[in-house]
This record gives structure tokens, sequence and C-alpha cells, in this order.
């Protein structure tokens, strides 16, 4: 799971006249009322901010942020919609200076800083044309798109209203379908193009979900439960919905495979990196500085990747000889494939473990945790459309109105692969106390600024995550070395990972390198690896988040060498995570001035 952050820049124009290409003059801010306290006013900026650009971005809205927008403007990646959104940034930058930063308390200040580091990396984006690069096979809108209907498709559409709103998100992702084809045959014209082995990825997923056949995601969600009544009105609805998904859905994918495939796809790129495109080396820059606060350059990551890699793979040495083990990591891999008790039967025993593992890590959490989130969360199998592409287990997390609850995805296609050992690390990442736990508690505080509740700073969240995955020992799920390995090979993935994604878009690595690369460190087939590096060379920086479980592992070593006897990891765990997913150099700082009062209690 990761957070995605989206910026938007007028085709065709520098960053400095956007304003020239059609945007609207960014109103005058309004004259702050001298009786409006300081935190009130932030208050009030940051909460409109929030409401003008949900109403701006469907495709967020509809992913779970405000129901109300489902209708919102169509093409968030058209000049005008990127020349919209780089107004309001600017001008909600401005508004902060309407607010004095040393009258505030200290969690107002909080939200001072993040809601301006935001709006000032926004704004720097638009710098970059990702618009260009509309799609990918990992994480794009057509994909969103087919996990909308998804979600929909677990609940009945039971009236006219619900018909309506499907009418009007098929025209939206129509309109989107025509501007990103738009921004592709523009992106070919500036040197901007997709690396072919991208493109050859995406076409079977836009291919599975143009088809007009039962198994597609949309025609098997969105139709009219049979239990709906009367009689007549069901039917009117299912021949009104089944319209909406064969007249404007379906074709809208076909549309764009067949342009990938017939147009595109013959002047798409044989490199693989950012740094093969105009400003490509900036750019990824940029993005690592997104990914990770902006704590190191790419350099830096590489070099500490490398470094990460070979404590790893110590640790899982000294793990092998904990098995009695005589081979390497590979070898063992290997004898765990072929032993059943380390196997699941088939795609319902896999989602039984899963569930049980629900049971016992909920049943574990009170022993390191103080505090537990109310929303619960589905386990369900990943969509046919998805398999060939997702990671065995994913999270998902519940749109914030509450109308369809967070889901944990389980890939049950490929269960001679993924022994069963490695269920219980993904889980702990992925759900509790991973992603669910830490994302469920932050949007259940109501009293954060709703971009704080619903957005996040990439490194925390994916840092976080891994850090949960670690504490499988404290909350006594890992019995045994095998399940131990799971977890240290979630680290080397990471590891592995910042190496091989800063080694392509900054380091010219090819694709095959990147390959050997996974094979010489990891117990890894050849088309997981493939998988693997195509996702880093489709999302660029995205791989660099997982690094926030280092910093957060430091904070906690560093807690524990403090405060000795009177370290707590209840408490730990509550000052780690009551802010939300803050930038990583703003929760180490709040940390420390935690651990420095710590250390005073009870002191002579």
């Amino acid at each position: 799971m990761m957070i995605r952050f989206y910026r938007w820049v007028c085709l065709g124009v520098a960053a400095s006249s956007l304003l020239a290409c059609g945007a609207p003059a960014a109103p005058p801010a309004a004259p702050a009322a001298d009786s409006e306290a300081p935190r009130e006013r932030l208050g009030h900026i940051v909460e409109k901010y929030w409401d003008e650009t949900a109403s701006l971005s469907p495709w967020y809205s509809w992913g779970g942020a405000e129901s109300r927008y489902a209708q919102a403007p169509p093409d968030a990646i058209s000049p005008q919609a990127l020349a919209d959104a780089l107004a309001i940034e600017r001008r909600y930058l401005d508004r902060l200076h309407d607010v004095s930063r040393g009258a505030l308390d200290a969690d107002a200040k909080l939200t001072y800083d993040i809601f301006r580091r935001e709006r000032e990396l926004t704004i720097e984006g638009f710098t970059y044309p990702a618009e260009l690069l509309p799609v990918n096979a990992y994480d794009s809108v057509p994909q969103r798109f087919a996990l909308l209907a998804a979600a929909a498709g677990r609940y009945a559409l039971t009236s006219a209203k619900d018909v309506d709103t499907w009418q009007a998100a098929a025209a939206s992702y129509e309109h989107w379908t025509q501007q990103a084809i738009a921004n592709l045959r523009e992106g070919m014209r500036r040197g901007y193009t997709l690396p072919r082995v991208s493109v050859v990825r995406t076409l079977p997923q836009l291919a599975a979900l143009g088809e007009d056949a039962q198994t597609n995601v949309f025609i098997q969600a969105l139709a009219v439960k049979p239990d709906m009544a009367p009689e007549a009105e069901r039917q009117r609805l299912a021949s009104a919905v089944g319209a909406v998904v064969r007249d404007k859905i379906l074709p809208s994918y076909r549309m764009l495979h067949d342009f990938l495939q017939h147009d595109y796809l013959p002047r798409s790129r044989d490199t693989i990196g950012l740094s093969a495109l105009p400003l490509g080396d900036a750019w990824y820059a940029y993005l690592v500085k997104r990914a990770t606060g902006g704590a190191q350059t790419a350099a830096e990551l590489h070099s500490l990747g490398l470094t990460e890699v070979e404590r790893v793979r110590g640790r899982l040495q000294a793990l092998l000889a904990e098995t009695a083990f005589p081979g390497n990591a590979p070898g063992l891999l290997d004898s765990m494939r072929r032993d059943p008790r380390f196997a699941y039967s088939s795609a319902e025993s896999l989602l039984n473990a899963v569930q049980d593992l629900k049971t016992q890590s909920v049943a574990a959490l009170p022993s390191t945790f103080s505090e537990m989130p109310k929303a619960d969360f589905e386990i369900l199998g990943v969509e046919a459309f998805r398999q060939a592409t997702t990671p065995a287990l994913s999270y998902r997390r519940s749109l914030a109105y509450g109308k369809t609850p967070a889901v944990l995805y389980v890939d049950t296609a490929q269960l001679e692969s993924r022994p069963a050992t490695w269920v219980t690390a993904q889980f702990l990442r992925e759900a509790v106390p991973g992603h669910h736990f830490q994302l469920a508690l932050q949007q259940e505080r109501a009293d954060l600024a709703k971009f704080r509740r619903f957005g996040g700073a990439p490194a925390f969240v994916e840092g976080w995550a891994l850090y949960a995955a670690s504490l499988g020992e404290e909350l006594g799920l890992y019995r045994d070395p095998q399940a131990k390995f799971g977890m240290l090979l979630g680290q080397l993935s990471c590891a592995a990972g910042v190496v091989i994604d800063t080694g392509i878009h900054a380091q010219q690595w090819t694709r095959q390198r990147a390959i050997d690369y996974l094979h010489a460190q990891m117990p890894i087939d050849d088309e997981s690896a493939a998988n693997a590096v195509d996702r880093d060379l489709a999302l660029p920086g995205d791989a660099l988040a997982c690094t926030g479980f280092w910093r957060i592992q430091g904070v906690r070593t560093k807690a524990q060498q403090l405060l000795g006897p009177r370290f707590d990891v209840r408490t730990f765990h509550t000052e780690i995570l009551k802010n939300g997913a803050v930038p990583l150099d703003l929760l180490e700082l709040a940390m420390k001035q935690w651990m420095d009062a710590a250390s005073t209690l009870d002191s002579p």
C-alpha cells in the first residue's frame, strides 16, 4: 500500500507562466478578521483548501474523501485543470501569511508546518509533466476506477440515484480517457514517453477491463442484486446500469488499450530510467524528496540501501544457523515450498489462515498498544485483472464517509510460490498493527485537519508498516525461525528496492541488471523479480518510502537507550502514532521532546 501524491502542470507551458494558459486569476484573499484567533484562522484556511481541492479531484474523492464531489469536473489532467490546481496551491500558501505561527499552540504549529511544506512541495512538482505519463500497470486511474467498482459491488445498487452516480462516473472516466490519450500524444511530441516494458505490462489489464464478459469486474460488480424489489424497477435499473457499463466504461478501456497498442507502443522508449527524459535528473531528485522527506540524495540512499542489504543478509544467515538448515536462503525457500507444512492447498485455506491471523493479532495487541482503532476491515481475494501485478497481501483504506470499509486483499493465484510462513509478516505489515491500524487510528482523529486525517507522509506510512512487521516476536506471532524468515525478507526487499529504484532512475541501470541484482540478493523467482523491477520503473521513487522504517527503528533505539528501564513500548507507540503520518524530521523532533521530558520524570 502506498499513499500517492499527484501534481499537475499546463501542457507545453513553463510553470512560471501557467496563469497565462487559461487559469483564472486567483481571487483576493479574504481579509482576516481581527477577532479571529490564529488557531481558528489556520483551521479555516486548511479546511477551505481541502474543500476546494477535493472538488477538482474526482478520482481522489471517489477513492474515499468526500462523496459530495462524486460528480466533480472529470479531467484533473487537462491544461485548464492543471492551471487551476496550481493557482489554488499558490493562493493557499500565500494565505498562510495571514497566520502568525508564533501565536499558535504546539499542535497548530505542527498543522501549519505540515500544510506549508505540502503546499511548497506540490508547487515544486508542477515543474515536471507527470500528466504526460498517466497510465501504468500498478497504480493509475484505470486501476483505481476498477477498484472503485469492485468496492461498490459489495453493496446493492438499490435506486435510480445509484445508477445516476455511476452514469456521472462513467462520463468522467470517458472524459479522462480522452484527455489521457491527448496527453500521451503530447508526450510523444515532447519526448516524454513511457518505457516499452511498462506499456507491455499495462496492455493485458486494459484488455481485460474492456472485455464484454461476465468475468469483467465492472459487469460482476455493477449489477442490480436479485433480492431488490419491485421486479419492474429492478429490471429497469439493471438495464440502465448495464448500458452505462457497455456503452461508456468498456469502450473507454478498449479505446485506451487500442491507442497504446497501435499508436503508442511503437514510439515508446527502450530506456527505463527517469533520467532518460528531459529534466529527468531533477524530476527524480524531487520524487526522492517527496517519498522520503528530503533527508538524503539518491546517491546517499543507494549507498544506504547497499549497506542495509548486507546487514539483513547477515541476519538471514544467522537465522539459517538457528534453523540448522545446511544450505543458503534460496535453498531454505525451496525446501519450504516443498514442505506441506508451509503450503496452502487452496485459495479458501489461505483466506481462512489470514482470517485466523486477524483474530490472533487483535488478541495480542494489548501487550504493545494501549489504543486500538474502532474500524474493521474485510479480507477479500484479489480481482482477476490485478493478479499478475499485485503483492501477496495489499491494503486499501476505507472511504472516509464510511460506506465502504477497508479491505485487505489476498492474492490467491500463486499459492505454490508463496510459503505459508511469509503470510504472518505480510499481514502484520499490511493490516494489524501495520497499514490498517495506523491509518484507521489517524482517520478516527476527528480533531485533525482533514488533509492530515486522510493524507500523510509516505515515509511514515510505509516506514510504520515495515516497523509493524518487526513486532511479530513481541506480539508472540513469530513462533518459529521460518516466520522470522518472512519478516527479514520484507526488510531485505525494502533495502533491495531502494538500491534498484535509485539504480534505475539515477544511475542508468538496465532492467536486466536490476533483475540480476535481485536474484543475487534475494530468494526470488524470475517472474517475481521482473514484476518487482517493473513496478520500480513504473512508479519512480515509491520504493524509497520504506526507508522510513530505518528512522522509526532508530527513534525506538534512542528511546530505549535514553529511558532504560523506564521505556514502555505501549507509551512509545502512542506517542509515535498520535499525530498521524507526519514528516519524519518532525516526528523525530517531537519524539526527542517526549524522550527529554520522560527522562526527567522521577529524577531527583
